[in-house]
């Protein structure tokens, strides 16, 4: 074969393609690139084996090698030791804060805002007016106390030690500034506890391999009990925990567990939680007594003002409309109802005779019972320092033990054949404690051992505090009809806790103020705690008594319209329901008890019941609730069922009515109103009222209608489009307004008084509420700055210029030029001298 001699080689192969073969020589293995993962064609994915190591691992090894010198048993103990050393000094040193008025100051400016703002008064005060020791005895003795007391009571409000659970690890650290938390902190707690309890839930069903509805009995209570301890942890007790753990219902459990893994029902629960640590860290503080802040913290009753401006705002702005597209006033409808404060008052002085009658034809006598709790239940003594045998108990349960006690007390009485019956009526220590006054009616022969009994049950617990006077705890009086009858002894207590009627005068031996102001603060307290201010028992329930009125009205409306109306008549068929139904109508509730078979029988013996039936949908928790459906007799079965609610409401907001336009003849028989001009003066004398004629303008026409056309007339300027907007502007201002001018002479005399009492009730309205504004801060005005703050004044507080508006807000305002000249130049000298 010849050999080819022009100088050229056959072209050589070409590389191989990238990530197939790959022939480079790496200085070391580890550096060399690893095989790709395919899952699809790699049945194991095999490790290699690393054969070299980095020379910089090798000599920091080496390195390491040569200085390891293994630790003894000695060497430990020594670190063991020297850490425990580390932590007890810390924890010493955490504990000897009320040792020294610096550790106090600190300890003090740590807490809350809350905490702080109630206590600062006092100090800044003596600092203003009393010498250095006075301010220094204050913060060594009382706030010391407080500080001391709030470390114990936040020790009750943190996380539940004796449950280990993943809840409690979590929140270990923040439950015990629950009471810190506002609404959206709140809120945003309740979602994130709901989906972890949740993620459990579905965490544990997963483990099982099967859905909730296959799972047996027992496997589902044992997931509801490990939903509970966790909620334990965080001191909520799981809904229906006592009953299945009674006797298991799986419909309950089904719903339960979706109650404990609902975050809207999570929120309830933790704004109560945290309303009721709240306040009672106010007093442990010490400022909820007398001299402070009676029954509630200015916090609370800012908080249940709130609520009730919203609920209003709510009434107004909503309406309820029916099938047939009937709408009546929400608000007019909750102002007729029980809600109303008048009414409420009205209907329970009316029980309250009722039953004093009924006790006055059955022979029974009545006594008037005073129960106070325990000493260690009370934050506060009668002067408003410190108690110290409170044992950082809440209000709510000062009140449980006052109703399990009763619970107790009643079952014994039971048992020895003694059944009193009448009313109770719950109301607050001047430091929020509560107490009862109990009217009690009963045979003349059972008086006495029936007020031995509860004295006996109600003085059992801390029975060596009270020694031979009892009546600290226990008081009975029995009722002298010469001096007053029974409804007289209870409609006081009636007042003073929901509208203050009739009060005028009088002042509270709790707080030393009007009785009037004082009912805002006892229905403040009540709602805060949910507590119910007045219980009857051994009656009928005034439930039904409210469903035959209803019935009643109902049946005499049909009967008006089809024309066979008659007074006297009956208007149920049978008689003794029929007797029930009009002793309820004439508004005697000692009739209705008669009727009714009387007190102190068992419900199934009532002659008219309260009918139920279940609702069409199910609720968030998968249950069907029940709802009043009417009334029935139970002697007649449910043959004699009568619907009661016959209609069913839904709310909606108001709808606005639109207006129709108005035709260019309709214009023009309005007519242009003459301008309402008296004879010129330089300034308007009339102090009188001005009348004004009110024309509904024709806002959808308004931008075509002239000026001359345009009359003085009440526009709803919430309703106007933009175009109606722009078209009032050009009006007002191309038109100058009409000077009104009204002559006063001997024979118009100026009305004065009338424009100075309009005056002087709004200034007193006015005053009022910046008070009240002023006390939700912590703050005490005298009354001159309240005045100067009403009459529109700049007041100083605390360095700072504030205003108050004219709802009764108080902001800052800016500082007078001088004031801010001042403040500048002393600003300056400081910068000069170092010192700032």
């Amino acid at each position: 074969m010849a050999i080819d001699s022009r100088g050229r080689y056959a072209p050589s192969e070409p590389a191989p393609y990238p990530g197939i073969v790959d022939n480079t020589r790496y200085v070391y293995q580890w550096n060399q690139p690893r095989k790709v993962v395919d899952l699809a064609a790699d049945d194991e994915i095999k490790t290699p084996e690393v054969t070299g190591v980095s020379p910089l691992v090798a000599r920091h090894l080496e390195k390491l090698n040569k200085n390891y010198q293994p630790l003894g048993l000695a060497a430990i103990d020594r670190i063991k030791r020297q850490a425990l050393e580390e932590k007890t000094a810390h924890h010493n040193q955490m504990e000897r804060w009320p040792e020294t008025l610096e550790g106090i100051q600190q300890h003090f400016n740590e807490q809350p805002f809350f905490i702080r703002q109630a206590l600062l008064p006092k100090i800044n005060w003596l600092r203003d007016n009393r010498d250095q020791k006075h301010v220094n005895a204050f913060i060594m003795g009382t706030v010391k106390k407080a500080l001391l007391r709030l470390d114990r009571v936040r020790r009750q409000q943190s996380v539940n030690s004796g449950h280990s659970s993943e809840l409690a690890a979590y929140y270990f650290r923040r439950w015990p500034h629950l009471a810190e938390f506002s609404k959206k902190e709140v809120i945003a707690a309740a979602y994130e506890i709901a989906g972890r309890l949740g993620e459990m839930f579905e965490t544990e069903c997963s483990a099982m391999e099967t859905r909730p509805s296959e799972m047996p009995d027992d496997d589902l209570l044992w997931i509801y009990q490990h939903l509970g301890t966790e909620m334990f942890a965080l001191r909520v007790t799981p809904p229906e925990w006592g009953s299945l753990n009674s006797a298991f219902d799986r419909r309950l459990c089904y719903s339960s567990i979706l109650r404990i893994t609902n975050p809207d029902w999570w929120g309830r629960k933790l704004w109560r939680l945290r309303c009721e640590w709240r306040e009672n860290q106010f007093r442990a503080a010490g400022v909820i007594h007398k001299k402070r802040m009676a029954y509630v913290s200015f916090d609370a009753l800012s908080q249940w003002q709130e609520q009730r401006r919203k609920n209003r705002s709510f009434y107004q702005s909503h309406e309820l409309v029916d099938d047939d597209d009937n709408v009546v006033s929400l608000e007019d409808m909750v102002n007729a109802s029980v809600s109303n404060r008048a009414i409420r008052r009205h209907e329970l002085m009316n029980r309250m005779a009722g039953v004093e009658l009924i006790a006055q034809s059955r022979g029974d006598i009545g006594v008037f019972l005073t129960i106070t709790c325990p000493s260690k239940y009370h934050s506060n003594i009668q002067s408003g320092h410190h108690n110290p045998k409170w044992n950082h108990t809440s209000t709510r349960q000062g009140q449980r033990y006052l109703c399990l006690t009763w619970g107790r007390a009643t079952s014994a009485l039971k048992r020895q054949g003694l059944r009193p019956y009448g009313f109770r009526v719950a109301e607050p220590h001047h430091d929020g404690t509560p107490h009862w006054h109990v009217l009690l009616f009963m045979p003349p022969e059972q008086l006495k051992e029936t007020v031995k009994i509860l004295r006996d049950y109600f003085i059992a617990e801390d029975r060596q505090e009270l020694g031979r006077r009892t009546g600290a705890r226990f008081k009975s009086k029995k009722l002298d009809p010469t001096k007053g009858s029974a409804t007289a002894y209870v409609a006081k207590y009636i007042s003073k806790n929901i509208d203050g009627y009739a009060l005028d005068g009088e002042l509270d031996t709790e707080t030393g103020k009007p009785l009037k102001d004082t009912a805002k603060y006892a229905m403040a307290w009540a709602s805060q705690h949910n507590i119910r201010q007045f219980q009857p028992f051994g009656q009928p329930p005034v439930t039904v008594w409210r469903e035959l009125r209803k019935l009643n009205n109902q049946l005499v409306a049909i009967q008006k319209e089809a024309g066979i109306f008659r007074p006297g008549k009956k208007l149920l068929s049978d008689s003794d329901m029929d007797a029930v139904l009009a002793a309820a109508d004439v508004g005697c509730f000692a009739s209705y008890i008669e009727k009714q078979g009387g007190v102190l029988i068992p419900r199934d013996r009532y002659t008219v019941r309260l009918a139920y039936e279940e609702s069409e949908e199910l609720n968030t928790y998968g249950e069907t609730s029940e709802k009043i459906y009417g009334v029935f007799s139970p002697r007649l079965g449910i043959t004699s069922r009568i619907c009661t609610r016959t209609t069913k409401w839904k709310i909606r907001a108001k709808q606005t009515k639109k207006r129709e336009a108005q035709s260019a003849e309709a214009l023009e028989a309005l007519g242009p109103l003459p301008p309402q001009r008296g004879p010129w003066s330089s300034v308007n004398n009339s102090t009188g009222d001005q009348k004004i004629i009110k024309k509904e303008l024709p806002v959808e026409q308004i931008d075509s209608t002239s000026e001359s056309e345009m009359t003085v007339s009440a526009v709803d300027f919430d309703e106007m489009s933009d175009k109606e907007r722009r078209a009032l502007l050009r009006r007002v201002r191309n038109q100058p307004p009409d000077q009104q001018k009204i002559i006063c002479s001997s024979s118009t005399p100026r009305n004065k008084e009338a424009c100075n009492l309009a005056f002087s009730q709004q200034a007193a309205e006015l005053r009022v509420k910046i008070e009240e504004f002023a006390q939700s801060l912590g703050w005490q005005l005298s009354q001159h700055e309240v005045r100067r703050l009403a009459a529109g004044h700049k007041v100083d507080i605390d360095g700072r210029y504030y205003r108050a508006r004219s709802d009764g807000c108080i902001y800052a305002g800016q500082q007078e030029p001088r004031a801010r000249g001042a403040a500048l130049m002393d600003r300056i000298s400081r910068l000069r001298v170092g010192t700032a």
